[in-house]
């Protein structure tokens, strides 16, 4: 039996090949996760921020501001304005600013959306969640939080 070098060779770089492509695609399977969980982390932050300023809100007031459409009602002109997701302050009637502006979703673009829940004493805002392995996921959430958007997270 004889040994061809070139046959060797092109094992040599065939294996090559397919070590570096494997390595591209972990890689880029990472990349994604790691956006994932930064957007994902960014909506939580966003949210906490919202309930801080909320609990704010109810400590001047001693209830919430009502909701419409999933939106907080106490923006725009003297508070009495809907707050879009994005848009401008969160304030009240007296014009004392809870929130100097609004977040949005960081895929606002796409469809997904923050949603905001009032009833009495209690608020919740809820937010969908990228990726499947966050630990804090509520499966038993029945909101959307976009256009075929599930919520999966929230703040009360």
């Amino acid at each position: 039996m004889e040994f061809d070098v070139l046959d060797w060779e092109k094992s040599e770089v065939v294996f090559v090949g397919i070590v570096l492509a494997a390595i591209f695609g972990v890689s880029f399977y990472q990349l994604k996760i790691g956006e994932m969980k930064t957007r994902d982390a960014q909506r939580k932050a966003d949210l906490e921020l919202v309930g801080r300023a909320l609990k704010r809100y109810w400590d001047d007031h001693q209830s919430y501001p009502p909701e419409s459409g999933g939106k907080i009602v106490s923006c725009g002109d003297r508070g009495a304005g809907v707050c879009e997701w994005g848009g401008g302050r969160f304030a009240d009637v007296d014009n004392v600013v809870y929130l100097k502006q609004m977040p949005r979703d960081p895929l606002t673009e796409k469809g997904w959306k923050y949603v905001y829940e009032m009833s009495g004493d209690k608020f919740r805002l809820y937010v969908g969640l990228e990726y499947g392995g966050d630990k804090g996921i509520r499966g038993d959430l029945t909101r959307e939080c976009g256009n075929g958007v599930q919520c999966k997270w929230y703040v009360e």
